[in-house]
């Protein structure tokens, strides 16, 4: 997420645990195991060729799946090593319905702070939450080098 006072550029970090970093890689792999079955489905049990046109598709998920995996451990890492407490006050809260079946999630304009850390705006998307309304101050961990950033806790 970036923010639009020009002054710096802030990112929402992704944060897991062992499950995140180990399940990822695990459910990448899973998809990469099953990209030549399809194919020798095609050529030895007669399933018809189009069905192996979504080889290519289970080897790019797997790629995406793999890099977030990646992603996750190493913002989760950085903030861990690096990170300085800080307060994020909501400044605005909008409930945005992504249309899709799934739960609304929430979309928060921050103003992040503390010791340490110079103060910037940054965007928040969580799942939606009553608590998050605008003038509420939540914990936060930011790696000033920049502006790294999270409200989940490490």
């Amino acid at each position: 997420m970036t923010t639009d006072d020009g002054a710096a550029t802030a990112r929402q970090a992704a944060i897991g645990g062992a499950f995140v970093h180990v399940g990822g890689r695990a459910i990448a792999v899973v998809c990469w195991a099953s990209t030549p079955i399809l194919p020798a489905l095609a050529v030895f049990d007669g399933l018809h060729w189009a069905w192996s046109l979504f080889s290519p598709l289970m080897a790019l998920s797997g790629l995406v799946i793999w890099s977030d995996a990646v992603k996750t451990k190493r913002d989760t890492a950085r903030l861990r090593k690096s990170g300085r407490p800080a307060v994020a006050k909501i400044i605005t809260a909008k409930s945005v319905n992504p249309g899709d079946g799934t739960a609304d999630v929430s979309v928060l304009t921050l103003r992040i702070s503390g010791a340490g850390v110079p103060p910037f705006d940054a965007t928040y998307t969580c799942y939606h939450d009553e608590r998050y309304r605008a003038g509420a101050s939540f914990k936060a961990v930011v790696d000033p080098s920049d502006n790294l950033f999270t409200l989940k806790p490490l």
